[in-house]
């Protein structure tokens, strides 16, 4: 795949099947991105991301389509002995396309880009759209990954700078990404982020893989309004599901918030105090161990004499006063009628 201007070009089939390249894909200590131009916004990124950078010969800090055109455009390049790099790799400026992903250190490029981009339109039309909500002006898109696989790919490079743990760039095939848009002011509407689901996961229960909302766009709710719609797709086809574990650290913070508000609800409104742990499985769509963890995190749970653990109304009427919390507000971010699925 390429785009109207040859310099921009990125092309997914580049070097990174080998051993020393994935190797390069990992952690760092520190951002090695100075600050991300994103539409009109610009913000550093929390985390580094050695997979924008090329890891074999050529210029520094080169970026992987920039030795994907030059390879291109001299193919005796392709011939030579590649010389792998483990230093770190530093760049001031990375512009990336608010609609598509793609990325470049030029500003000018990136600007010309932006005009004939595919995506640049109204309305997006990239994937399946599952969720149209026309009040809020809220859509959600399925794009799957063998469908899409440089939107995909650069979706991932992009969240990367944000996720801490995420591994995975190219190999997305068996991926589908679920991308929250919404207007910003009068503006189109684009991208603000995104969670990802195996389709082959080695749990099936598993309803999500990542998740990511990108900065300019936080305590806007859209986390929760992910997950909860990852929850409504899981609950098509199975009873209780949940997220990837190991959970990040954001990410368990996230998700302990989700998960209690939404038990303290059905248990406020619950009019038996007696429950089993299945019957708020069945109740919520959650895993039985996920409300466990939730339930010893909110500390509402109290052991016996008899060694028998038993849910504390008292503690949750705790709960609820240490976190000002109210049953009567807690209103479902999604729209049962705005359904695509």
């Amino acid at each position: 795949m390429s785009l109207s201007i040859p310099s921009i070009t990125q092309d997914q089939n580049s070097e990174t099947s080998s051993s020393k390249a994935t190797s390069f894909y990992g952690r760092l200590e520190r951002p090695n991105i100075g600050k991300v131009t994103f539409g009109k916004y610009e913000f550093e990124p929390w985390f580094g991301n050695p997979a924008y950078f090329n890891p074999y010969e050529g210029v520094p800090d080169m970026l992987g389509y920039e030795y994907s055109n030059m390879t291109a455009a001299d193919p005796l390049l392709r011939k030579r002995l590649k010389s792998y790099s483990s230093r770190e790799c530093f760049i001031d400026h990375l512009f990336v396309c608010e609609y598509c992903f793609k990325y470049s250190i030029d500003e000018n490029e990136m600007s010309q880009h932006w005009e004939v981009c595919q995506y640049h339109r109204e309305n997006p039309n990239i994937g399946t759209m599952v969720y149209y909500d026309c009040k809020k002006k809220h859509i959600i898109r399925e794009v799957r990954g063998y469908e899409a696989l440089l939107f995909c790919q650069n979706l991932c490079l992009f969240g990367k700078l944000f996720l801490d743990d995420k591994s995975v760039y190219f190999n997305i095939d068996h991926f589908n990404f679920y991308v929250f848009y919404a207007k910003d002011g009068e503006r189109d509407y684009i991208p603000m982020g995104f969670f990802s689901k195996e389709m082959i996961a080695y749990d099936p229960t598993t309803n999500l893989a990542c998740i990511c909302v990108f900065p300019p766009f936080q305590r806007r709710h859209i986390g929760h309004m992910l997950i909860e719609f990852s929850y409504a797709l899981a609950q098509l086809t199975q009873e209780s599901s949940g997220p990837e574990i190991p959970l990040s650290p954001f990410g368990k913070v996230s998700y302990l918030n989700f998960w209690s508000k939404q038990l303290a609800k059905v248990l406020t409104q619950r009019r038996s105090k007696t429950f089993t742990l299945e019957e708020l499985s069945k109740a919520t769509g959650y895993r039985k161990e996920d409300i466990l963890y939730t339930l010893e995190h909110m500390e509402v749970l109290v052991q016996k004499l008899n060694g028998y653990v038993t849910f504390s109304n008292e503690k949750l009427q705790e709960w609820a006063t240490s976190t000002n919390f109210d049953a009567d507000k807690q209103q479902p971010l999604l729209d049962t009628t705005s359904f695509y699925l």
